[in-house]
């Protein structure tokens, strides 16, 4: 067991390097888009609810 522990070294290559910098870029337009999405379904709720108050307010005028 020794021996292992002795000749056992994290290797690490050059293209770990770009690789890390590709991830962290994933990561980054992951959650800006994410945020986009959510601000979007936000802006297409309020929407969906003015659309029905207006037509709630119409059924209730007429009733």
């Amino acid at each position: 067991m020794s021996y292992i522990l002795e000749h056992t070294t994290l290797g690490f290559c050059w293209w770990d390097i770009p690789a890390l910098i590709i991830l962290i870029l994933v990561i980054v337009v992951f959650a800006w888009k994410h945020h986009d999405m959510k601000k979007q379904e936000r802006d297409l709720e309020d929407k969906i609810a003015e659309l029905y108050t207006d037509d709630i307010a119409k059924l209730d005028s007429e009733g």
